[in-house]
């Protein structure tokens, strides 16, 4: 049985790479790996490359992210829906960004970007569902353990990131990403993953999306047959000189006040937490390793 302890992986083994496909009897999206071992690495390191598919229409998302630089672009005046959603301008690092979640996208969004994310939650719920397949936790209790987000419910958000170098502080601090997994489009240098107590970059792979794993899908694999890594990463400061740095994150998570469980590979009940007193616990120890 697979354990959460670290295990010596080295990035500089290279990420793994998969792919996402149509499975042709259920027409469901299934994620692949070339070797069994490569897709062992991705579950210790929490992370890997995934090949862009060829329905994903990159480019437009890519151009509405740059647009966002423009002091007059109408985005900019999203108005802040409490402190997760809206433009916003972060304090503690350099990040800039529009960050919506699945109901306001087309309020907000051009209807291409609104289809973006539908394709999104399509390959976010294809990951959810491999990861589910290889911890051998019964079918029948992915929906309850994922806070019904492997059948397309949960939370998700679509955000556009731009790192404004005027402001001095980090790109983005350590940290672990508080969902089920998170999908990037990065397109230059700067994201580092930490490996064995020391930070490695991740490279550039063009063609390719970064899939990372978050704590909400380490917490309800954590007693089946393979329990996934949560992957700590950051962004390194981004400097006037650097490649401009935009970023297309979406991050699968469960709804804010619902419930997570841990099932074993008998289907039994091997724990619980409400999202909030998850997320807070998550919270406090970020704080705490920071000061």
């Amino acid at each position: 049985m697979e354990t959460c302890r670290r295990q010596a992986v080295s990035v500089n083994e290279g990420l793994s790479i998969a792919a996402v496909s149509c499975d042709e009897y259920s027409g469901e999206q299934r994620l692949s790996f070339d070797t069994p071992e490569d897709l062992d690495r991705a579950w210790k390191l929490g992370i890997f490359y995934l090949k862009t598919p060829d329905y994903l229409d990159l480019d437009r998302a890519r151009q509405f992210g740059s647009e966002l630089i423009s002091a007059d672009s109408p985005h900019r005046r999203i108005p802040q829906y409490g402190e997760l959603e809206g433009f916003i301008a972060l304090e503690n690092n350099q990040q800039t960004k529009l960050a919506l979640s699945r109901p306001r996208w087309e309020q907000h969004y051009p209807a291409e970007i609104t289809q973006f994310g539908r394709w999104l939650d399509g390959i976010g719920i294809a990951i959810m569902r491999a990861v589910f397949r290889q911890s051998g936790i019964p079918e029948a209790r992915w929906d309850r353990a994922s806070g019904g987000y492997s059948s397309g419910k949960g939370t998700a958000f679509l955000n556009f990131v731009h790192y404004d170098t005027r402001n001095p502080d980090w790109g983005l601090h350590p940290h672990t990403d508080y969902g089920f997994v998170t999908i990037l489009d990065a397109t230059a240098p700067g994201l580092q993953i930490e490996v064995n107590g020391e930070f490695d970059d991740v490279p550039v792979r063009p063609g390719h999306l970064v899939i990372n794993f978050g704590e909400a899908l380490r917490f309800i694999t954590e007693h089946s047959d393979r329990a996934v890594t949560a992957v700590r990463h950051r962004v390194v400061s981004q400097r006037a000189t650097d490649p401009v740095r935009h970023g297309i994150v979406y991050f699968a998570n469960p709804d804010l006040d619902g419930m997570l469980w841990q099932f074993d590979v008998r289907g039994e009940v091997k724990g619980s937490s409400s999202v909030e007193d998850l997320f807070a616990l998550l919270e406090k120890n970020l704080i705490q390793s920071r000061n």
